[in-house]
């Protein structure tokens, strides 16, 4: 059986303890030892923990029990409790009422009871009936008494604060829920506004605030303060499901702003907690607000999605609308009215407030009625003065034959202007190698996707040389066909092959043999062989891929543009595939700086997206960012030239171009979505967030985020690396903004998935990290505990400086936890483990060694130990000098003087003391500490004048 201090120690612990399932456990465990011990004082002060626990970690009907039993042991003897107490019971009197309103159950009679024995305390304990007459209106309001509700509502505004009155923030809450009852939405908002400048210590707030003013600002128009209310309160309530109703008002918000598929994300999130709701009523408002919401989605024509949970949208949607209307008939026949079923039917049937508010930045940029488009770059006419229309069609045919394989923008538009010009041509007048040539101009200016059009093409430009006589291009002809059969095949998803390799591969390569043994034209002879190198690429027969370009290279006489490029792309793609990438990232940069030349297109811009992907990944990363750069100027077509901008983009986002690049990214991050391109999509918004948390946007860059956590979350493992990405910039970026406990909610995901042998250093940096978030929001013990898993964490990944640091940190984390003993132990487990540490070698392990000395001797004086608190304190000095930090020497020193005279020796103290002030710079401002201590020191040898002189050199103030 635990000791009488263990047990102290646990009911201490759990006052201490963050509000959930954990607390819970730890009231439950001190109840059971207090309970066993038979000392009824513990006993009252472990059911006094667990009623405050189980109101605030979601299962408040246990605490109906615990208060009712510490409510009869305080009447029958209450000169043996404290004012504590009494203050505690009182204060818990609201509790109660405002669960017992939540259990239909639970009879209103009852519930009356319980108001006027509260009245009864207050008023003969002289207190204000601020907080009587606010739980008064709470069961008014539940049971839609409107008049009783507007009355105490009254009598609550105008009654004096107290004590025991709600905090200042929950206060104007409860009042604005009021006033939004009673569609008084300005004064809503003008009531609760000025709570959110104060100062907010209580832990609802401010998400309560913002939760209560969402719709006043939606009615009012307010949008954007809607929208961020909306953002910044759902944080706070998206891990605790004690807050299950709450979570339901942010359903019902989603559902009301035209922002359905958020909302089925929200519900999606929090509907295993349905599985133990808290209370009837947060049961009844989270089903409610869902079902709204998925009976939108049906409407919507999205019925048959399928939710995670094995239904679809429109079985769930009946599910819960049956299952809240049931809670709710339960209630009214308790309240003797039909209320709460009308409010839930109005609740299921309601319309947006507003058609569509955008949550985030890329939701308003997809909002917008006309997308902005990047302005169009100029491109001047090509001039085709040298092709003039008096040349004969053969002429014309050559030039524009010649310019396209040089990759001439005058060649497209010489080819356009022959098509034009023969297209109403009788045929008859176009001799059959005329036809033939001109339906090769028509496939060239055919989109690649156009396999049907290119295949008839082909066909009559076949046709044409058969009739001409021209064996060599008809063969040709038929290498392209092969090519476009092949792709027809694959776009229908039905390859044929044969002995394993594709079916027109063979037809290609005979009719290859055919051109090469009957003609001598270099270029036909050399492009014929790269079309086979396509074909033998895809077929994975690489070598002989590799030997159909060596034989086209191996042509004679001059290559066109065109031909070189393919060389070069197709060469680079291969012996890509054989991991030989130093070769890859030459051979496409010399496809760049052979595309140079010609200026804008989007074969150079191609070129240069593949470039800079290949650098970068060789890590010549301002390269990479230069060629994608080079790219989206370089590029034509407005797809690419976004894309390369995006791309440049991504690698900004942690520079200070990153605001030059936002709107970028947030038309990628659309357009992926709109193509439904989600995994690219998440990854964007994920890069945005980035650059928004850059330049300081932090709101936004949450929300985006956010967005981009949600769809990895959803993939599990196969998206664990960028969810930890997303879980690790939101914490830093929650902390940024003050959010603290959204930012230890993001490092406990994150530490949870970490649980390897390979993770142990990365899971004890997430530990640290959640010990310094902690210990700044005053969970000290907490602090202490994560400081100590963290260290052992570093021992084992081998990280010695680390673990130092963090055995360091936990010695005033657990001594501002109260934990004195626990503080003294890590005083010795830190000096121990850095002991020994070698100043060249180890510099930042003695500098840990020697600032835990400097903590530990202020832990050791705060507890009187004052020869203990010596014994390290003068360790810290010669330690941090050992390692030439001598200002760190310097308040070291400081501290040991401050020890010796705090301990009675004001002699030595006094040495150490005038040897500090001697040592620091005149402007110095630990000079001024210094003297004060040294005063203390010179009163306590009777030099009283020589004191006061000090004193005054340094407008010190005299000792009281």
């Amino acid at each position: 059986m635990a000791s009488e201090d263990e047990i102290r120690g646990m009911i201490a612990a759990a006052w201490d303890a963050p509000e959930g399932a954990g607390q819970i456990a730890l009231v439950e465990e001190a109840m059971l030892h207090a309970e066993a011990s038979g000392d009824a004082e513990l006993a009252f002060d472990a059911r006094m923990v667990a009623t405050n626990a189980f109101h605030r970690g979601g299962e408040p009907a246990k605490a109906f029990v615990t208060f009712a039993r510490c409510l009869k042991e305080y009447d029958e003897n209450p000169d043996r409790r404290s004012g504590q107490d009494e203050h505690l019971l009182l204060w818990f009197f609201k509790y109660i009422i405002s669960s017992m309103a939540k259990f239909p159950e639970v009879p209103l009679e009852r519930t009356h009871a319980v108001l006027d024995d509260m009245e009864r305390r207050y008023r003969s304990g002289g207190h204000s009936l601020h907080a009587v007459y606010a739980y008064r209106y709470v069961v008014a309001s539940h049971v839609g008494d409107a008049e009783q509700a507007d009355h105490f509502y009254g009598l609550w505004d105008a009654a004096p604060r107290d004590e025991n009155s709600d905090c200042a923030g929950c206060d104007p809450t409860s009042k604005a829920h009021h006033l939004a009852w009673r569609e008084r939405y300005a004064e809503a908002i003008a009531l609760a506004e000025p709570a959110l400048q104060g100062r907010l210590t209580c832990s609802e707030q401010p998400q309560s605030i913002l939760t209560a003013l969402m719709i006043p600002y939606l009615r009012t128009g307010r949008l954007d303060q809607a929208r961020d209310a909306h953002r910044r309160a759902y944080r706070a309530f998206q891990t605790k499901p004690a807050d299950l109703g709450s979570v339901a008002d942010h359903v019902e918000f989603c559902g009301l702003t035209g922002n359905e598929m958020r909302g089925l994300e929200l519900i999606e999130r929090h509907l295993s907690w349905l599985e133990k709701p808290p209370t009837p009523k947060a049961e009844m408002e989270f089903a409610s607000a869902a079902a709204q919401v998925l009976r939108r989605l049906t409407a919507q024509g999205k019925g048959d999605l399928p939710i995670r949970s094995g239904w679809t949208v429109e079985g769930l949607a009946g599910h819960l609308s049956d299952r809240a209307a049931a809670v709710a008939l339960r209630f009214d026949e308790r309240n003797g009215n039909a209320y709460q079923s009308e409010r839930i039917a109005r609740r299921l049937d309601a319309e947006p407030i507003v058609d569509y508010l955008p949550l985030s930045i890329t939701a308003a940029h997809r909002s917008q009625v006309t997308p902005v488009e990047p302005d169009e770059p100029e491109l001047s006419e090509p001039d085709l003065s040298a092709a003039p229309t008096t040349l004969s069609l053969d002429e014309q045919l050559d030039l524009a034959e010649d310019w396209l394989r040089e990759q001439d923008p005058r060649g497209e538009a010489l080819a356009d202007r022959v098509i034009g010009s023969w297209r109403t041509t009788v045929t008859g007048q176009l001799t059959a190698e005329q036809q033939g040539r001109i339906a090769m101009l028509q496939v060239s200016r055919l989109p690649d996707e156009d396999l049907a059009g290119i295949h008839a093409g082909l066909m009559l430009a076949a046709s044409g040389f058969a009739e001409a006589g021209d064996a060599a291009r008809e063969a040709a002809c038929r290498v392209q066909l092969a090519i476009a059969q092949f792709q027809t095949q694959e776009q229908a998803q039905l390859p044929g092959l044969v002995d394993g390799e594709p079916a027109e591969l063979a037809v290609a390569r005979q009719a290859a043999d055919e051109v090469l043994s009957s003609s001598t034209d270099a270029v036909l002879r050399r492009v014929t062989l790269l079309r086979v190198a396509y074909l033998e690429t895809i077929a994975g027969q690489i070598d002989a891929a590799l030997a159909s370009i060596d034989a086209a290279d191996a042509e004679p006489g001059h290559v066109p543009l065109r031909h070189r490029v393919q060389s070069l792309m197709m060469r680079a793609g291969l012996v890509h595939g054989l991991d030989r990438i130093d070769q890859t990232r030459d051979l496409v940069g010399a496809a760049v700086e052979a595309l140079r030349p010609l200026g804008r297109s989007n074969e150079l811009a191609s070129a240069l997206f593949t470039y800079a992907n290949l650098i970068g990944g060789l890590g010549d990363h301002s390269g990479a960012l230069a060629a994608f750069e080079e790219a989206a100027t370089a590029a034509i077509d407005p797809e690419l030239r976004r894309s390369a901008r995006a791309n440049a983009g991504f690698m900004l986002v942690n520079t200070d171009r990153a605001d030059e690049v936002i709107d970028d990214i947030v038309e990628h991050v659309c357009l992926m979505a709109a193509e439904g391109e989600d995994r690219a999509a998440a990854y964007s918004r994920h890069r945005l967030a980035v650059a928004l948390a850059t330049t300081r946007r932090f709101r936004e860059a949450a929300e985006v985020a956010e967005e981009a956590l949600a769809y990895f979350a959803a993939e599990a493992e196969e998206e664990q690396v960028l969810a930890d990405e997303c879980r690790d910039l939101l914490a830093r970026i929650y902390d940024e903004m003050g959010e603290p406990l959204a930012a230890l909610a993001q490092l406990e995901a994150l530490a949870a998935g970490r649980g390897g042998f390979d993770d142990a250093g990365y899971r004890a940096h997430l530990l640290e990290r959640m010990a310094e978030v902690l210990y700044r929001v005053d969970r000290d013990r907490e602090a202490g505990l994560r400081y100590g898993e963290a260290a052992a964490g570093y021992q084992s990944a081998g990280e010695r400086p680390a673990a130092a640091r963090a055995l360091r940190r936990r010695i005033l984390a657990l001594h501002y936890g109260r934990d004195p003993e626990a503080a003294i132990e890590a005083i010795g487990q830190a000096t121990a483990y850095a002991e020994g540490a070698d100043p060249d070698a180890e510099p930042s392990i003695v500098w840990e060694h020697a600032m835990a000395c400097y903590d530990g001797a202020f832990v050791l004086a705060d507890q009187r130990s004052y020869a203990d608190a010596l014994a390290v304190a003068e360790q810290a000095p010669v330690l941090f000098r050992s390692i030439d930090s001598f200002e760190e020497a310097a308040f070291a020193e400081l501290r040991h003087g401050e020890i010796l005279v705090a301990a009675g020796d004001a002699r030595s103290g006094e040495l150490v003391l005038r040897r500090v002030i001697e040592g620091l710079p005149r402007d110095h401002q630990a000079r001024a500490e210094a003297a004060w201590w040294l005063a203390r020191a010179l009163e306590e040898q009777g030099e009283a004048e020589k004191a006061r002189e000090l004193r005054k050199a340094y407008d010190l103030p005299e000792r009281d």
